[in-house]
């Protein structure tokens, strides 16, 4: 695995334009979701389905040109972002339905974080009004925090580790997900479950560990861009080091996916 990282590493900054479409991405969603948060719920809930639709458009063309590198580490990243459009094209409902997939699931993951909230932890005693009420300010926070007594703040840290280890077991089940589509299957309804089988099979160990590196190397990033953020230019270091990152986990996913569950020797293995 150390090989595949390091190999990933040179592919990213062979072909740091590969960042560029995130970059894009991220800013005109943020722009988008902020000038249409206002308005009726009719327009607000056909905002929230076109940005999927951007979303889809995103993903389908940006793991396009990330194949095609990890496929072909020499090829030019000029002509790697002219091939965005035809990953759009070629994968476009894929993504969609990848999108989809992964709502439905974290959906029932939130479901079953509240089920067994309820049933293995209990109540916490608090109302939807005094939640809403809290997070109007940073002061009403504060004021929320100190009015809870010790068995409600001990009921809300097992909640939140609750919900973080399901939540965390939701990424990793999907971690592969992607690479399967553009790599082996199409399908993303069929990809999903060969995303399980390749995830869950003799290679979970090294699954396992590659994703441990990957969200403890983001969790570190993130820290520092939140400890560090009051400082304007240490903050744009941080945030132009995690466009670097997320890019570059693109590309260690999917060239991990190829070398270890397509890339057989010298040969390729493109059955399911």
């Amino acid at each position: 695995m150390i090989k595949t990282i390091r190999e990933s590493f040179k592919i990213t900054n062979g072909n740091i334009v590969i960042a560029t479409p995130l970059i894009f991405f991220s800013l005109i969603s943020s722009l988008y979701m902020i000038f249409s948060a206002a308005g009726n719920k009719i327009g607000f809930i056909f905002s929230v389905v076109l940005f999927f639709l951007m979303l889809g458009a995103f993903l389908s063309g940006w793991f396009f040109i990330i194949a095609r590198a990890v496929k072909e580490p020499d090829v030019e990243s000029n002509q790697l972002i002219t091939e965005f459009p035809s990953g759009v094209g070629e994968y476009f409902l894929s993504a969609m339905g990848m999108v989809l997939q992964v709502i439905i699931i974290f959906t029932l993951i939130g479901v079953g974080v509240v089920i067994l909230g309820k049933k293995i932890i209990g109540g916490v005693g608090i109302s939807y009004g005094q939640l809403v009420q809290a997070a109007s300010s940073v002061e009403a926070t504060k004021a929320f925090v100190d009015s809870l007594n010790n068995e409600q703040l001990v009921k809300i840290n097992m909640l939140n580790l609750l919900a973080f280890c399901s939540i965390s077991l939701g990424y990793f089940v999907l971690m592969l997900y992607p690479a399967v589509i553009f790599f082996k299957e199409k399908n993303p309804f069929k990809a999903f479950f060969i995303s399980l089988k390749d995830t869950f099979s003799h290679r979970f160990f090294k699954n396992a560990a590659l994703f441990i590196f990957i969200s403890f190397v983001y969790m570190i990033i993130s820290l520092g861009t939140v400890l560090l953020g009051k400082n304007i230019i240490l903050h744009f270091i941080f945030t132009l080091l995690n466009f670097y990152y997320i890019t570059y986990s693109g590309i260690l996913l999917c060239n991990y996916y190829y070398s270890n569950f397509i890339k057989i020797g010298s040969n390729i293995d493109a059955t399911v």
